[in-house]
Formats: structure tokens, sequence, C-alpha cells
């Protein structure tokens, strides 16, 4: 899960739109991680959050962005994490 959270924080300041909507799918939302959620298990496993990392970017997007979910972002969505998944099968 912390590849995902890695890769929306990279993707926050060129797609935040995106990256708000899986976000969301994730747990992060305007108010901060919503109890329960992948992103209130990430950060409990990290800690205290720093500045700047890849967990601030896309909470940061999440709580400033309006989230857009629609089939087609959905399918967008899949297709990149299935496309970075088998990227990371072959050169691992």
């Amino acid at each position: 899960m912390g590849c995902i959270i890695g890769c929306l924080g990279w993707l926050a300041p060129c797609c935040p739109t995106f990256v708000s909507t899986v976000g969301g799918w994730l747990g992060f939302s305007a108010v901060g991680p919503v109890a329960g959620s992948v992103a209130a298990g990430a950060q409990a496993a990290v800690g205290s959050v720093a500045a700047g990392s890849a967990f601030a970017a896309v909470q940061s997007v999440a709580m400033t962005t309006a989230a857009v979910s629609t089939p087609w972002l959905a399918a967008i969505g899949a297709s990149i994490m299935g496309a970075f998944g088998g990227l990371v099968a072959i050169f691992k």
C-alpha cells in the first residue's frame, strides 16, 4: 500500500483530480484520514507524518481538491495502476 501512496504523492502536483479521487477511495478526505480506512492504517503505521512526504502530498490534495468519480476516470486509474504493477513485477 505504501507503493500506491508513494505513486499518488508523485502524481499529486500534475494530476490533482486523479489523486484526489483515488485518495478518496483509500480514505483520504477533506478533514483528514477516514477512521478504519487504508489511509488511517498508513498514518498509524508511519506515526508522525513528515511535511513534504508522499502521505502529506496526497492528504493535501484530498483536502484542497473536489473528488470526481466517473467510470472513465476509474478505468484510467485502474489501467495506470495495473501498468505500474506490471512494471514493478518485471523490474523486481
